[in-house]
């Protein structure tokens, strides 16, 4: 956690320590999914409609997000405290789980599709990986577990929609601040060929 919240950053650059990756506070932008879907909104980057909710304190889910959702603990990493919901009472559960990690979490439209990752080194986007799990979502489980997920790169889109994406991925870069290396993952709306 504290490698990619900034906090090891911040102590390396008050030591002089050298590193390689992003800094600090680019680390600690990137980690709260409320700040850094703020960011993407001012930028004109795309993103999933979606609320941000406290503990304890009572929220309408807008039409925009409707079932099926994802429930998202704000500042988790490695898709831990991440939950699909397809009803009120799966929400109300998911909610209680991602609050033992934290006491905010962000309820998003669930967006049904193909899922990609891009590196983006000193500014400019690589080629486009498809992450393709055998079941399920991208969970912690299917990121980890060898044989759970298929990857393909280059992925197979048109050149329109790959140029569109890799755009998108150095946005994120410059709109956090980000430094070195990175990488931005992507979902695409099977039907409306949409990306978030």
């Amino acid at each position: 956690e504290n490698g990619e919240d900034g906090k090891i950053q911040a102590l390396f650059d008050l030591m002089g320590i050298r590193y390689t990756g992003t800094g600090h506070t680019s680390s600690a932008l990137c980690m709260d999914k409320n700040i850094t879907k703020q960011m993407f909104r001012g930028r004109n980057v795309p993103t999933p409609p979606g609320i941000t909710v406290q503990k304890g304190k009572p929220f309408r889910l807008p039409e925009s997000v409707g079932y099926p959702c994802m429930v998202k603990t704000c500042c988790g990493g490695s898709s831990v405290g991440v939950y699909r919901v397809n009803d009120a009472s799966e929400l109300e559960k998911a909610l209680d789980e991602a609050f033992t990690f934290e006491d905010q979490a962000i309820i998003e439209r669930c967006i049904i599709g193909r899922e990609f990752s891009i590196a983006v080194i000193e500014g400019e986007a690589l080629p486009i990986i498809e992450i393709a799990p055998i079941s399920g979502f991208y969970d912690y489980k299917n990121k980890y577990q060898p044989g759970s997920t298929i990857e393909t790169c280059p992925a197979d889109l048109p050149k329109e929609l790959t140029k569109k994406m890799q755009h998108y991925a150095e946005m994120v870069f410059e709109a956090l601040g980000m430094r070195s290396y990175a990488r931005m993952d992507f979902m695409l709306d099977t039907e409306t060929l949409e990306m978030y």
